[in-house]
């Protein structure tokens, strides 16, 4: 899929420097590539030179000097504070960079000056070769405690290391990624997440790329996006499995990823069962524990009996995966055990994380390339990580 050509115009250098970083660091660059100016003549000259340009963002003294050199070329002009022009595109040069890509690509999307067919092909193309959209990936488990969310954001990563484009979802009951994902409160506001995202949704106002762009953030860490989880704990707690169903269609479905990274509540209620089901690939991770072993016995088991064939779908598609040092050589038939495979990938011990109250995930190169390892081999492996739905 070719890219469209951005160039941005302000006299700014920072912000022109964050915003290329930015785009380069995100999904949004499988779209577009940027090309930044502080000047309206050195921009110009860019284009007399015979460097294609798609669309112009400038400030509006420099926009105003570049019209006649854009041509049909849409330029959208970068302000503090929209107007009642309607004659103007204008864009809130200072907003979440999230929010900011989004709306340029909604306003570019339908203007009258050009057909933007590259945003959202592959995610359309997906969606008529029946293929279900992004593949969907869930980390699960019956017990608590055992590393879920370290996991999931180490496999979130792996993604993009291993040429991926992923986005991070966190679907626990109470969602502390924010601890490291959260970007100082400098970009975006509390109700941009999970909450507002399920009410568009429903209401049928959010329903392609551009639109889901805006309640997606990057993360520099992970080196990819993620969702902000709920702002009302109630709309978690009451989350039912069609809704939960919902949000991870309107993102997968989006045409922004490749793949989407679900990180699971312990347990099998109705959100966490539908959400399995509609994994192609579930990651359900023990700990070398005998409490953690007995329980998550004891919880498969009453989940074998109470959800009969749903649960036995979901078991075709799990792994299990033991997250840190396990007993060697200890001669136990996992298989037996849990009813699923165990996936020849162990998640290491990482002695600096255990041995301090709090520790932050991606600090260990061993751990990181063995959740890249553990991706890969499920995918070579051909699960059919684009199952269900």
């Amino acid at each position: 899929m070719s890219k469209l050509q951005l160039a941005v115009a302000a006299r700014d250098k920072e912000y022109v420097r964050r915003l290329a970083d930015y785009i380069r660091g995100s999904s949004f660059a499988e779209r577009w590539q940027v090309t930044a100016f502080t000047s309206a003549n050195s921009c110009k000259q860019y284009m007399k030179q015979g460097f294609g340009i798609d669309v112009i963002a400038a400030e509006k003294e420099l926009a105003a000097e570049l019209r006649d050199h854009a041509g049909s070329k849409p330029v959208v002009i970068l302000v503090d504070r929209l107007s009642d022009s309607v004659e103007d595109r204008e864009l809130l040069q200072y907003q979440s960079l999230p929010l900011f890509m989004g709306a340029l690509e909604e306003m570019v999307r339908n203007s009258s000056h050009m057909e933007l067919q590259a945003i959202g092909r592959q995610g359309h193309r997906n969606q008529a070769e029946g293929l279900g959209g992004a593949g969907v990936v869930a980390v699960h488990s019956a017990a608590g405690g055992v590393g879920k969310t370290t996991i999931a954001l180490h496999l979130a990563s792996a993604a993009g290391v291993i040429g991926l484009r992923a986005c991070y979802l966190n679907m626990e009951r109470w969602d502390t990624s924010n601890v490291w994902l959260a970007s100082g409160g400098k970009e975006g506001k509390p109700h941009e997440g999970l909450s507002d995202l399920l009410y568009r949704v429903k209401s049928g106002s959010s329903s392609n790329g551009g639109q889901i762009a805006k309640y997606c953030q990057y993360s520099p860490l992970l080196k990819c996006d993620y969702v902000p989880g709920f702002c009302n704990p109630e709309d978690r707690i009451t989350l039912s499995g069609e809704d939960a169903l919902t949000l991870v269609d309107a993102i997968a479905f989006s045409g922004r990823y490749d793949l989407v990274v679900l990180d699971l509540d312990d347990g099998w209620a109705e959100p966490q069962l539908s959400l399995l089901e509609r994994s192609g690939i579930v990651y359900e991770v023990v700990k070398d524990d005998r409490s953690v072993i007995g329980k998550q016995q004891q919880a498969m088991r009453y989940a074998r009996q109470m959800q009969g064939e749903r649960y036995g779908e979901v078991l075709n598609r799990s792994q299990l995966v033991f997250n840190g040092s396990r007993m060697e050589a200890d001669g136990r038939d996992w298989r037996t055990m849990f009813g699923v495979r165990e996936t020849p990938v162990w998640l290491p011990e990482v002695p600096e994380w255990r041995d301090s109250g709090s520790h932050r995930p991606l600090t260990s190169s061993a751990y990181l390339a063995a959740a890249c390892k553990l991706l890969k081999q499920s995918l070579k492996e051909g699960e059919n990580v684009r199952a269900a739905g």
